[in-house]
């Protein structure tokens, strides 16, 4: 398992979004130790609306929908040390419509989304 302090989790949300960070962040840390990621991390987190998530999706990767997450992985080394794996975004109102269908709570499809999308960003790993 990670330190906490060893993992920064920057995270840009909407006011609007009833998320809860300290979970997120508890959550990220937990799946890059699973992962066996044990350096100093650093992983940015956004939150975004349906038109911000369609607008990355096509311009970032020329698909017309709306996806749930995007992975930006950077995977750079700071002069500091840090690796920086890149960027996630999670469509919150996606992600509540995908947590109504199923029935789940909205913070376990954030946590799945979570992992999928450090999935994609951690070098080597996919599950």
């Amino acid at each position: 398992m990670i330190k906490p302090m060893a993992v920064k989790v920057l995270i840009k949300k909407d006011p609007r979004y009833p998320i809860n960070l300290k979970g997120v962040r508890r959550k990220i840390i937990e799946i890059l130790g699973d992962f066996g990621k044990k350096e100093k991390l650093e992983i940015s987190l956004v939150f975004v609306g349906k038109r911000k998530a369609k607008e990355l999706n096509e311009n970032y990767r020329k698909m017309d929908y709306i996806p749930e997450v995007l992975a930006f992985p950077m995977n750079e080394v700071g002069p500091d040390g840090v690796i920086r794996l890149g960027d996630l975004v999670i469509c919150f109102p996606l992600a509540r419509e995908v947590a109504i269908k199923r029935e789940k709570l909205v913070d376990q499809v954030i946590f799945e989304l979570l992992e999928h999308g450090i999935a994609n960003i951690v070098p080597g790993l996919n599950r």
